[in-house]
This record gives structure tokens, sequence and C-alpha cells, in this order.
């Protein structure tokens, strides 16, 4: 049966007006800051405040004494202002595996990143993307939102990530064909949400490119309304021809320019900030919307390498490399750096002064207590001549941080209106360590530096570069700004304390003075130390359309009488930022609703159907339970049988002293009821030990299921069979090789014999680990999470959670299932009649779900397959299923009512399960179903 594609009936305008987020005045506010000087970003002087902020936005400004709320904290004489705007914050992907990596940037007040200098998250090869987890940008979103971001991000796509997929890193311009190619990229990223494209142009590749075919990318974001980022390609001899070159581009691609860290490096060129100024303000005189960005040191960072000319890589950093040792190349490459200024010479800014040039964080034993060490002591300390020390270095690819630039320039920078801050850093996490001060101190040292101390700038103009003309800079418009109804991104720091304590010798420490940082209305970095709330989102840009969220798209017919349904899934995806899921409802035995919702596959835009394929995770034991019983109902099975009885489960061992004699008297009914003796929590879950039980028997991982029985003969039970209940999947694993030898064949063919094909399931089957072996129609998964593969043809290396840190063939039995939400409502209708029960007995359903003898919890217990819980009006059946990418709910209720909810993810940002999340909702939304539908959706 296949449903057409169906909207939401909300609508777009809807859509705007829930994420608004406004409250009503009677109720309690979530959180106030009492008494606050509020530096409001829009330059105007400080007044004192009160703030009430709800629903993530900012309510109400004023004397709110009188005010209920949630939560007060008295911040008299603290600055309030609005979060600050990193307008080159390099990347967001530390967020997938740490959020505590914001510390760094929460210290500073920084409430929001623009990410993405050149390189980028995003788009990734297909190869990359098997290890990572995306390849497109719209995924690699969706994925930092399931983890779930401290701050906001917004993003860029990079020139050099585009160049490097469809052209590699060597020097040579894209045919037509490749061009269009890098345009297709970029097309995708300002869909998904980007806001514009950024350059980074003197490093290699992105040197070689020439200005048509950067502008033919930045016009593409242009005409999605998006910008042109760029770090230009000469901020020293030639930096008044660097900003020629980015306006043009941005005019011949019709899109704004933002100069990234915006210098005049090298003593001969500090004169030219004046006409660097000038022709910029000329520039937005005439219309040209141009704007910049600075760091409050004299002193930049870059890679080593870039002291060296960038006709030298290319072939490649790797063929450039492996001639390094050649005397004639080093004499080149020595005279090129003391003599040619036809490049951006970073070794002639200095002044050829190798006390200037400071190393940052170097890893190498035999330099790494110089870091943060002038090259010139380097040699010095090691006897070496400062050449030689120089190329080692290189080798080494050491960050560096020369001194190029003057205080004066710096100061004249920040007082410019069209000027916003950064740390050209970002987040300090995934193996990122930080090597200039900069990403620890930049914002604070301007606060501490520059408006205290030497009295630069104003509070209120410094707050406002920070925020407001950096909200404006990454077009997120309702923020940047302390006003009623804008984005609660609030920072709370004490003007008289807040410094930087970040050093070139010690460049991780963190800021102090920042008290509070509040982000889209919750309090992350409460009294300087950061809480464990991630309530940050991506900042799409204009190239994103509200009508694609997931939470705005469906399949199937929408029947109003069963809106409570609709309304719960697609504001539940919307709270959670869910890539999509399928439901369906059954009423009596009839299929009375089925939907899907949001994406099957996000890179691609496929819309999940009611018919998509889901790994259903542990719904799968019902149906080796069903398989199980029925087996006993043909007279081929006791529940008082012993699994020792049809199965060997010595085999193998090679020490008999080993095995533990228990496991000789452990029945199907224990293994049903998860009373067998194996305890996860006590020793460990088998079924993900893959890696290990191969290495230990001298297999290759991953270990298959006789391989898992093997290693499992030796383990002692947890405790006395029969004893207690004890989820376990291992023990529905020995059931489904027990279901195989009874039957006769092999578990998949016979639970199809003795479940699926009886009740009409016909594309339910046992699905595969990888994402290339994924069946047609199965969704694809999405978590942020990576761990090491259990592939052994992999090496160990990093894989995706969702595809390879564990063996979805060895997990048949408990958990190893594919279906539809339609399948499994075909299930959900036939276990929900007793009387009618297509393949099993009136008897055979009792005993399914009647309580274990001596079971001694109140109201809930596990029976033969299924979870239950005594009721009013009878005992609620359910199940649920969670592997990484998977949540699954299947839900039988005493009244007739059962449903099964399906999603392609299984975390958030607030949710370690969003399948059990949403089960208590979707009981409120079939309590207010007023008049069922009397179809039939089955035939």
């Amino acid at each position: 049966m296949t449903f057409g594609l169906g909207r939401w009936t909300m609508g777009a305008a809807a859509v705007g007006t829930l994420a608004w987020g406004t409250v009503a005045a009677d109720e309690r506010w979530d959180l106030v800051l009492e008494g606050g000087r509020i530096v409001d970003g829009t330059g105007a002087p400080w007044h004192v405040a009160d703030v009430a902020v709800s629903k993530g936005r900012i309510q109400k400004i004023g004397n709110l004494a009188g005010d209920e709320a949630k939560e007060r904290l008295d911040i008299a004489g603290m600055v309030v202002a609005p979060g600050f705007i990193d307008m080159m914050g390099q990347t967001a992907t530390p967020f997938l595996s740490e959020p505590g990596s914001a510390l760094n940037l929460l210290t500073q007040g920084i409430t929001t990143i623009n990410a993405g200098e050149g390189q980028s998250a995003a788009p990734l090869s297909e190869e990359a993307g098997r290890r990572r987890g995306w390849t497109t940008m719209a995924e690699y979103f969706q994925l930092l939102e399931s983890a779930g971001l401290p701050i906001n991000v917004a993003q860029t796509i990079g020139h050099t990530q585009v160049r490097e997929l469809v052209l590699g890193d060597g020097d040579r311009k894209p045919n037509a064909e490749e061009l269009e190619r890098m345009r297709i990229h970029v097309r995708e990223a300002m869909e998904a949400g980007a806001t514009g494209v950024s350059t980074a142009l003197i490093y290699p590749p992105a040197v070689y490119a020439g200005r048509d075919e950067i502008a033919a990318l930045a016009a593409v974001a242009g005409e999605y309304g998006g910008r042109y980022y760029t770090h230009m390609r000469n901020e020293g001899d030639q930096l008044l021809e660097a900003i020629e070159e980015a306006l043009a581009i941005g005019g011949q691609a019709g899109a704004p320019v933002h100069i990234f860290h915006l210098k005049a490096a090298g003593k001969a060129n500090w004169a030219k900030m004046e006409q660097a100024l000038a022709r910029i303000n000329a520039a937005r005189a005439a219309g040209q919307e141009v704007t910049a960005d600075v760091y409050p040191y004299v002193n930049n960072g870059l890679g080593i390498r870039a002291l060296i000319h960038p006709r030298h890589y290319s072939e490649g950093s790797a063929a450039f490399l492996g001639r390094l040792d050649d005397p004639a190349l080093r004499a080149t490459i020595r005279m090129e750096m003391e003599e040619d200024r036809s490049w951006e010479n970073w070794f002639l800014h200095t002044g050829g002064d190798w006390g200037k040039l400071v190393l940052g964080t170097i890893e190498d034993s035999r330099y790494a207590e110089h870091s943060g060490t002038a090259l010139a002591a380097i040699a010095e300390a090691r006897g070496e001549d400062p050449w030689d020390a120089f190329f080692e270095l290189v080798r080494l690819d050491a960050p560096c941080m020369p001194e190029t630039m003057t205080e004066s320039n710096k100061i004249q920078l920040m007082r410019e209106d069209l000027v916003s801050f950064c740390t050209d850093f970002g987040p300090a996490g995934d193996g990122r360590t930080a090597s200039h001060p900069r990403g620890y101190g930049a914002f604070p040292r301007i606060f501490a530096r520059y408006v205290r101390d030497l009295g630069a700038l104003s509070l209120e103009r410094a707050v406002a570069k920070a925020a407001a003309a950096g909200a404006n800079g990454v077009m997120a418009f309702d923020r940047g700004r302390i006003a009623e109804g804008l984005a609660a991104d609030i920072v709370v720091f004490d003007a008289e304390k807040i410094s930087d304590r970040s050093t070139f010798g010690k460049p991780a420490e963190l800021s102090v003075g920042v008290e509070h940082v509040v982000v889209n209305g919750e309090l992350v970095l409460r009294g300087g130390k950061q809480t464990e709330r991630l309530p940050g989102r991506v900042l799409r840009g204009p190239g994103h359309r509200d009508e694609r969220v997931s939470w705005a798209v469906s399949t199937g017919e929408l029947d109003p009488r069963m809106r409570s349904f609709d309304e719960t899934v697609q504001g539940f995806l919307e709270e959670h930022r869910i890539p999509g899921a399928a439901l369906a409802v059954v009423d009596e035995g009839r299929l009375v609703y089925a939907r899907g919702y949001g994406y099957a596959d996000v890179g691609k835009r496929e819309l999940v159907r009611p018919e998509s394929l889901f790994r259903i995770a542990s719904i799968s034991k019902p149906l080796t339970a069903a398989a199980a019983l029925r087996l006993v109902e043909g007279g081929k099975l006791s529940l008082e049988d012993r699994a020792a009885d049809h199965l060997t489960l010595d085999a193998g061992l090679s020490d008999a002293a080993a095995f533990d004699p228990r496991l000789r008297e452990v029945t199907i009914r224990q293994l049903l009821q998860h009373r067998a003796g194996w305890d996860r929590d006590v020793s460990f879950d088998p079924m993900f030990q893959s890696r290990r039980f191969a290495e230990a028997q001298g297999v290759d991982s991953p270990a298959d299921i006789p391989a898992v029985i093997r290693a499992m003969a030796g383990q002692t039970l947890d405790f006395e069979p029969g004893e207690r209940y004890a989820y376990s999947n291992y023990g529905y694993c020995l059931l489904g090789r027990i279901i195989e030898k009874v039957a006769g064949k092999g578990y998949e063919e016979a639970v199809r014999e003795l479940v699926l094909a009886p009740l009409g399931m016909k594309e339910t089957r046992l699905g595969k680990t990888l994402r290339e072996a994924a069946a047609p129609g199965e969704v694809r998964y999405y978590d942020p999470g990576r761990g090491k593969s259990v592939y052994a043809a992999d090496d160990g290396e990093l894989a995706p959670n969702a595809y390879g840190t564990w063996h979805l063939e060895a997990m048949d039995a408990h958990g190893g299932w594919l279906s539809s939400a339609l399948d499994l409502a075909r299930f959900a209708a036939a276990m929900s009649d007793p009387e009618g029960c297509p393949i099993l007995s009136k008897e055979s359903m009792a005993e399914m779900f009647s309580r274990p003898e001596g079971h001694q919890e109140e109201g809930r217990y596990y029976s033969l397959g299924w979870f239950n819980r005594d009721t009013a009006g009878g005992s609620n059946h359910w199940h649920t299923g969670s592997l990484p990418g998977t949540a699954t709910l299947l839900v039988l209720r005493p009244d007739g009512k059962a449903w099964v909810i399906l999603f392609n993810a299984r975390v958030s940002s607030t949710s370690k399960h969003v399948a059990s999340g949403i089960d208590p909702l979707l009981h409120r939304a079939a309590d207010a179903v007023v008049s069922w539908p009397a179809q039939n959706l089955f035939e």
C-alpha cells in the first residue's frame, strides 16, 4: 500500500507562530535577571532593569519585582548584554562528541559561532562520510542538533572543502563540468542553511583558485541571499589589491562581503590601513554591503607551512614534504622567504626576525617544552640553526603566531562601525588544542584591555560590535540585542573583573568575569560553570525554507479526527529536532491511521512513508516470543523445556571447569521473561562485544552468533535462574537458535513462516549493519556519536555509531529486524485480539501476557516478550526498541487501541530515548480523539 504525499495543515505561518514562543501575561517566567546594567547592543547608554525570559525569548524588560518566576538571579551591578557572536569560530564538529568543549567560548560570553574558513565540515566524499556519518551539510546539521549544542552555530560552506572534493589539492582550474559540481555542493549547503561561501586564499589549494571560480561559487550563495566570507588572498604587501578582489568577487556574485580578521601585516604595510578602510567605506557608501572582523592581538596565527611559497605545494603537501630534505630546495625556500614579496610572505612581515615568530602548541617530544616560545629562542636552546629548526617544524606542521601587526591599527579597526569580533578558533575539543591565546581570551581581552584599561572604545560600542554587528553578519536578525520578543541569548559579566588569562605560553587558560550565559532562554553557564543544558541551535541562513523542516512535511492521508496524533508527533519532532518518524494507529483490529513524518534520508530529502523500513531494535523480541509460542502450540516446544535440551551450551569450550552448571537448568520460559541469570548491569551485554569475542577466539571481527555463544559458554551467570528479572539480549539470542533447531530451518525463515506470513507482514526482514547493505526502502539512521568499528578490515578506525560499531547480523532474535509502521500495525492488531488472533490461541495469548510467578514489583512486569503495566481498565502491553540511530515503540492498550511509532534517531539534546519520551504524549493524543475513524486501511 502506498500513501500519497500530505502536508501539515497548520502551514508555514503557524510554524512561525509556534517558534516565536510568546507567553500569556499571567504565566510564570522561566528566568528573571534582576537589577543588571543593561547594555542592549544598540550602542545606547546602559540602564538598570530586570529582564524576564520564557520559552527561549526575552519576554519583558522593566521592574519585575512582583512577577512570578521559576528562577531569579540577583545580578545587581553586573552588565547584562546580548550574547556575543564569534564571527570566525572555525568548526562546530567538537560538539558532536564533547558538548563541554564550549567552555572556552562560554567563559568569553560567546553564544554563537560562525563556523568555516575555507574548510568546512561538509560536504564530504562517500568514503569520508562512511567514517564520519554524513556527506552533506543537511546531514551534518541534523547530527549537530541530535547531539545537542551548548551554543548556536552558523555555518559557511568552504570553498577549499568543495575544491578539494572535486579537484583534489593540486594547482589546476576546474573545467565546466567540475565547476558545476562545485556549484551543486554549494547549492545543497545553502538550501540546508549555510550562511554563505567562505575562502582561505593564502592556503593551498585555495591559493590556486582564480577570481571567476570563486565568484561562480559565491554567486550561488548570493542567489539565496547568502554572503561571501573571505580570508583574503593577501593581508600585507598586496592588502589593497586583495580588498579590491574581495569587493569584485562580491559584486560579480551579487553577495555581501565579509572580511575575516582584517589586518595590515608587516611594518611596511601598517600605513595602508587608512587606505584599506577608506576603500571599504567607499564601497559601502556606493551601496555594496561590506563588513569585517578583528581579534584583539598583534600576533596573527597560522600553520607554519604558510611561510613557504604556495607554488611548492602545487602537487600536494605529501609530495612537497617528500622533497623537504633536498638542500637545493631548502636553499630556494630560504631565498624566497628572505627576498620575495610577490606572495604573502609572513617571514618578511616579521621583519625577517625569528624572535617574532612565536610557536604554538607542539606535540612532538623534541619541541613540546618550547610551545609558546619564539623560534629564535627554540633554536638557541637546542643548539640548532634557526633555519634547520624551521624546516623540522614545517615537517611537524606546527602552528605559529608571527608578530606582524600594530596596536594603533588594531584600535582603529575596533572603532569602525563595520567591524565585529572573532576568536579565529572556536570550541576547544575533539583533539583541537589552543595555540593562540585568542581561542580562550579574545572577547574578554576587548573589554579588559581596550574598553576598561585603554578606554579605546566605550562599553556600549564594544557590546554593539560583539553582539549586534556579529548577529547581522550571520543574518541572525532575532539576536544580538536585548529587546522584548528577541531570542534570549544573554551574557552577564562583571565589567571590573572581566579579563583574559590565556598567554602564548599557556593559551588554554580560561577567562574570568563572565558569570552567567543564557542561550535560547536556558542557563548554559551559571556562576562561571558550564551546565549540562544543550539548548543551542543551528542558525540556518536565508536559503533554508521553513516548509522543508522535518516537522512540516508528511506523507499519508491526514484525517482531521486524528489531528491530536498528528500534532503530537510533529510537535515532538520540532522540539527534539528529529529527522523522521512513522506512525500507525489501530482501533479494534482496524488500521485507522498511518502517516510518515520528516525525512527518511535528510541529505536526499527522501520523505518517510508509512511503509518505510526501520530497524525496530528490541521490538524484535515480541516477534521472537510469538514464534516460540507457535512452536509450543504445535507441540514442538515447551515453555518448561531447558535450553540445554535443544542446544549444546558448552560447545567449543576448552576448559570444562569454566562452564557454569546452572546454565543447564535455564528454561525457555526464563529466557522469554529475562529471568535466566544474565544481568548486563552486573557483567556486560554480550551482544555488543563483537570485537572482544572475536579477538579472544582468534577469528575475524565481528563475532558471529556461534562465536558469541562460544564466548558466553565460559561466563558465570550473574544470578540464579528464575530468581529475578534482568533484561538480557543474550537470552533472546539463544531463543533464536532454539527456534532454528526446533523448526528445522533458519531463524528468519522460521519467523516468517510462523508469524509474518500469516499476518501479511510482507516487508519485515532481518537487517544489515552497514549503510551500503541497506534494504530497499530502508531509512537512514542519524546518531551523532562515533566509536571503533567492529570490522577487522577497518582496523579499529572510527565509524558512525549507527553503522559499524556493533554487529546487527548477530542480533537477529533480540534486535535485528527491519519493519515498517504498517507491518507492525498488522502485528499489533493481531496481538490486541485474544479472541481472534490469527496465529495464537486465546490460551497462548493469556500465557504471553501473564505475570511471572514470584514477581514482586507492583503494577509492572515483563512477561513473554512484553512489558506490562496494570491500569484501571486492564493491562497495557508494550515494547520499546533502541539502537544508535533508532528508537521504536509498540503499544497495546486494553481499550482496543494500539500504535507503533518508529524514529530514525535515538537521542536529542534532552532525551536519551525519544520513543520513550513520546510515550505519554501518544496516550494523551489517543484520549483526545473524540470520534475514531470507522475505515480499515488494511483493506
